[in-house]
């Protein structure tokens, strides 16, 4: 990893949503609100899981097959503690995870972190089944400074144009979109529910 993106990310603005409680509750609200259709025993990855926050709310719902993804080694130690495992992986490098291991991919304010969003999106439609589901919440329009969120230019993110690019950027990508929202509990977001097209004849 480029030392310069590791100091940006994980050194200049390093923070914990645990100690920020429009974070934490606003990521309660989506999970709470966004993964209806989710089954309690469905195989889910949290990629970039931070401190754990979404850990401990999947806890709370009683969701049994949870795993997290987590690169800072702080943050991982404290998401270890809502009991599910915490793999020390960088998002863009999740070799190690087998092909179709996933039901459920779950990503809160990741992706617009990414220096390759593209890489990024790649390694999740791998890990994820056919068919399965990657739930993503992004800023939108993302007001983020652009050296933390260096990201939202290949997602398209930084548009105000009712999100037609960030949409369209997962579609290229792989993924069928079934159901987008726009929302601004946390700050003005984007919330997208997709499908893997690996079985729907996409590329």
């Amino acid at each position: 990893m480029d030392q310069r993106y590791h100091n940006t990310q994980f050194v200049k603005y390093k923070s914990h949503e645990t100690e920020i409680p429009r974070w934490y509750e606003g990521q309660k609200r989506f999970i709470e609100e966004w993964m209806t259709d989710i089954p309690k025993y469905a195989k889910i990855l949290d990629i970039a899981c931070g401190d754990g926050v979404g850990l401990r709310y999947f806890r709370e719902l009683g969701y049994e097959n949870v795993t997290g993804v987590e690169y800072e080694a702080s943050k991982q130690a404290l998401a270890s503690e809502y009991g599910y495992p915490v793999l020390a992986l960088d998002m863009h490098k999740l070799g190690t995870i087998p092909d179709d291991s996933y039901d459920v991919v779950y990503s809160s304010h990741t992706i617009e972190h990414s220096y390759n969003p593209i890489l990024v999106v790649e390694g999740i439609r791998r890990i994820l089944k056919p068919g399965g589901k990657l739930v993503v919440v992004l800023p939108y329009p993302d007001a983020g400074p652009d050296d933390a969120h260096c990201g939202k230019f290949a997602l398209g993110t930084n548009n105000n144009d009712n999100a037609v690019s960030v949409r369209n950027f997962f579609f290229l990508n792989g993924f069928k979109i079934y159901e987008w929202k726009v929302d601004s509990f946390r700050e003005p977001e984007v919330w997208l529910k997709m499908e893997n097209a690996k079985d729907l004849g996409q590329a």
